[in-house]
């Protein structure tokens, strides 16, 4: 059987593996040398600093990549300005014409629009606006040039239409309306730019009126008076232009949108929608909505609170349902319910002292409330 040879040392001056059946003996001198050869080597190690990679190429960076031409000798970079994947050691293209992944820009504010716009795309493009496209071009914000294009005019039907478009969507979400809500109020729009009767009123005018319709017809309600808030218009300008939409429909001069609705549904009315919206607001279980809904329905089948607004209706309703509760944290009073549904407190007292104090046992649902809160109940 034949000896295995011993290993023999590289170049690199690398000792060799030692032989467990020998033993070895001890040499100062050698271990003293290697230990000095050790030291030169790591102070002249230490001594020579490391090149930086600056920071702008070490994002190019892609990890756990190789070059298949120098074997991993140099990193990867992806360069996503020329669209390009190279090799920092021997400079191979791996691959060209990347697809960036990024979005398209920065978003500018409004106050840094001063230069020219740095945007390179617009929005996507609306069905609404599929006839002419909204291929309008427009020229910076301020300028010299805006200024001369907006004297000289164009189209300004479709100029209007789009900007009418785009403040609805904008108005819809700061709302929190869906998007069925805009879809119709963004056809009404346009139905009513295009009548000769609404000549000379104000857009911003014509989109709270169009919002207000379309909430209503798509069971999204929202109280008027929070709808002229938002849009920072007057409630007469609004009641005006929604009495001239109800002429031309009567007329058959408007074709109002059609909403889509199941089949079986039961249409809510406004007062109920604002019960259920502000005992939402106001952190109610879902047991007291539940029989909040109940009574509000009871309320409206009757007539009790026949010619009140619908916002006081609602917040009349939360009261009654809460102030019988058996469990005092879904109480509220009348200072809670006057800040969410913007009543005053004396409407909500009024409304419910005068026509609803006397029928609260009947309009209770079977199991709902203290009975013993509900008989000593005061009207206060």
């Amino acid at each position: 059987m034949k000896r295995k040879a011993d290993p023999q040392p590289f170049r690199t001056g690398s000792q060799p593996e030692p032989n467990p059946l020998k033993k070895s003996k001890p040499n100062n001198h050698n271990n003293s040398n290697s230990n000095t050869n050790t030291n030169n080597n790591s102070n002249s190690m230490a001594s020579k600093p490391k090149k930086k990679i600056p920071l702008h190429i070490r994002r190019m960076m892609v990890p756990e990549t190789k070059c298949p031409d120098c074997r991993g000798g140099g990193e990867i970079l992806d360069d996503t300005k020329t669209g390009r994947k190279i090799c920092t050691s021997c400079g191979l293209v791996l691959e060209n014409c990347l697809i960036s992944e990024t979005s398209e820009w920065r978003t500018f504010a409004d106050n840094d629009r001063n230069g020219p716009d740095p945007n390179r795309v617009g929005a996507a493009q609306h069905y609404l606006l599929q006839e002419s496209g909204d291929l309008s071009t427009t020229i910076g914000d301020g300028s010299k040039l805006d200024n001369i294009a907006k004297a000289i005019g164009g189209d300004h039907a479709s100029s209007k239409l789009s900007k009418g478009i785009r403040n609805i969507g904008a108005y819809c979400s700061r709302l929190g309306l869906p998007k069925d809500v805009q879809n119709f109020a963004g056809e009404l729009f346009k139905e009513l730019i295009s009548k000769k009767e609404m000549k000379g009123k104000k857009a911003i005018v014509m989109i709270a009126t169009c919002v207000y319709i379309a909430a209503k017809q798509c069971h999204c309600d929202r109280p008027l008076k929070e709808l002229c808030e938002e849009f920072g218009v007057d409630r007469s300008s609004v009641r005006k232009i929604h009495t001239e939409v109800h002429k031309l429909k009567s007329a058959d001069k408007l074709t109002m949108p059609v909403v889509n609705r199941g089949t079986g549904m039961i249409r809510k009315t406004t007062a109920e929608i604002f019960a259920e919206r502000y005992a939402h607001e106001l952190h109610l279980s879902v047991e007291t909505i539940r029989n909040l809904k109940k009574i509000s329905r009871k309320i409206m089948e009757r007539g009790l609170l026949a010619g009140k607004q619908p916002a006081t209706i609602g917040a009349t309703c939360v009261y009654l349902a809460c102030v019988v509760h058996a469990d005092e944290k879904e109480r509220r009073s009348y200072k809670e319910i006057s800040a969410v549904s913007r009543v005053s407190e004396h409407t909500i007292a009024n409304s419910f002292k005068k026509h609803l104090f006397l029928h609260r046992q009947s309009l209770m649902p079977e199991g709902y409330g203290d009975p013993i809160r509900l008989a000593n109940l005061t009207a206060k």
